[in-house]
């Protein structure tokens, strides 16, 4: 197998690596090919493969200093790490939909939308390159929103491409901090999955043997307190306790108050249905009718915050680079609490993937595509998440799901915004951009939407096919 990853200098991947290399998806030999446009970054991680103790038990080779084209030519499978237009963009938009009472988020938000815009022209350039180097290799999309940039792919190229989340584990933390009380995760749970990436649900899933949803009401009846049994591992800030805490607490209600078990607890997901909650939680200037995109006390904490990010991400490469320079036998590869050596129990999400398309093991892995049926109870033409059976021959789609009734509504309104949303960034149509963010579900409407979306447009400007700055035609009230 030849794997490329796009952003292989991402500290995230040395993890999906080892993990991969760990689960023998390289057994037969192949080839690791990084692609970053920080090559220094690409560089250290190369080092730091080669050094890993699973590199050293796999006929594989690693390839760094290259070209788009050449990391891209032959290739079977092509992985995409990105954030597009980096950290400050999205940290601007999400803070003006904050003012105007929005959520922001990288994926099911307003923000997340115009993210997406950012993202399109860099995926669809990929895709099509990959159609002239690679067309027979199929592209993994970890980017968001990866419902958007996967659609867009799969309506306008001929490249197979699987949108994929890091959230697809989730459930297996969860649902075992409700049932245990411990922060461990379980890999066991047989699970059937449609809805939207971040807001998917359970159609089926069993755990050990037992239904999910019968053993987390008996658990609740069993044992009323089991919040305050609750024992998170050390490292847990108390913050961290405070917002697993409260998923856990969102994933009980809402099978009480909307007969539906949620996949998988990412915040911007279930928030839509505490949204003025979220909202309310969000950093927010004060609400105000101000012609500048945010006042100078929120722009000021908005660069402090990020000169924070920053200086804590050089922190974090220079230890990188250090433990690249150190020899193979000084690096602490089996710390738990090292992040950036993490090998995950059974694979992420993207080894889980690898390894059913290598033909190492068959796996079922919720994945984002282009609906054509399988969820029997929404529109073919919608892009959503749901559960499809990967092996050696590809990604195949599991068909008679259907979306819980209860949460239905939600769910559906989601996927025609992103599914618009896809059609809108690929054409570069203004038109069909307003009618996405008019399908979004929350506040649509509403003048405070409308003064948003103008300043999220010009936030925006320097990052987004020109022919969007037109939009405000449409929406002027």
């Amino acid at each position: 197998m030849i794997l490329t990853l796009v952003g292989g200098g991402a500290h995230r991947l040395l993890g999906t690596v080892r993990s991969a290399l760990k689960e023998n998806v390289f057994a037969g030999g192949g080839e690791i090919r990084l692609y970053d446009l920080a090559k220094r970054r690409a560089q250290a991680m190369a080092a730091m493969i080669k050094k890993s103790p699973e590199y050293a038990r796999t006929p594989v080779t690693v390839k760094w200093d290259l070209t788009l084209e050449e990391a891209l030519d032959g290739a079977d499978l092509v992985s995409v790490t990105l954030l597009a237009g980096g950290a400050r963009p999205l940290a601007v938009e999400s803070s003006i939909a904050a003012s105007h009472g929005f959520v922001g988020s990288d994926n099911i938000s307003y923000p997340g939308a115009f993210l997406a815009l950012r993202g399109l022209p860099i995926i669809l350039n990929i895709a099509r390159a990959m159609e002239k180097y690679c067309p027979n290799a199929v592209l993994l999309d970890f980017a968001n929103p990866v419902a958007v940039l996967t659609a867009a792919v799969r309506m306008t190229t001929k490249i197979q491409c699987y949108g994929i989340c890091a959230g697809h584990t989730n459930h297996g933390w969860d649902y075992n901090r409700i049932l245990t009380g411990r922060d461990a995760y379980d890999p066991d749970y047989d699970l059937l999955v449609a809805g939207v990436n971040h807001m998917s649900w359970v159609v089926k899933g069993t755990i050990h043997g037992t239904d999910v949803v019968e053993a987390l009401l008996r658990r609740e009846r069993e044992c009323p307190d089991w919040a305050d049994r609750l024992a998170y591992t050390a490292e847990k800030t108390p913050e961290q306790k405070r917002y697993m805490t409260a998923g856990l607490h969102r994933i009980m209600d809402l099978i009480h108050n909307h007969g539906a078990l949620l996949f998988s607890t990412e915040g911007d997901g279930f928030s839509h249905f505490y949204y003025e909650e979220k909202a309310a939680a969000q950093h927010a200037c004060p609400r105000a009718d101000w012609p500048e995109l945010l006042p100078a006390a929120e722009l000021a904490r908005l660069e402090k915050s990020l000169a924070a990010q920053a200086e804590a991400r050089r922190a974090e490469d220079a230890q990188f680079d250090a433990y690249a320079a150190m020899p193979a036998d000084e690096i602490p590869w089996n710390d738990p609490l090292n992040t950036l050596f993490y090998v995950f129990d059974g694979g992420d999400v993207t080894t889980q993937v690898l390894k059913g398309l290598a033909g190492v093991q068959d796996c079922t892995v919720a994945i984002s595509d282009l609906n054509e049926g399988s969820v029997t109870n929404l529109d073919p033409a919608l892009v959503l998440e749901y559960s499809h059976r990967v092996d050696k021959h590809g990604a195949h789609r599991i068909g008679g799901l259907q979306v819980p009734m209860g949460v239905y509504g939600m769910t559906a309104s989601i996927a025609a915004h992103q599914t618009l949303l896809a059609r809108a960034g690929a054409e570069e149509d203004p038109r069909l951009l307003y009618e996405a963010l008019r399908a979004y579900p929350i506040g649509a409407d509403t003048r405070s939407a409308h003064e948003m979306w103008r300043k999220l447009l010009i936030s925006s400007k320097d990052f987004i096919a020109p022919a969007f700055q037109s939009m405000p035609d449409y929406y002027e009230i």
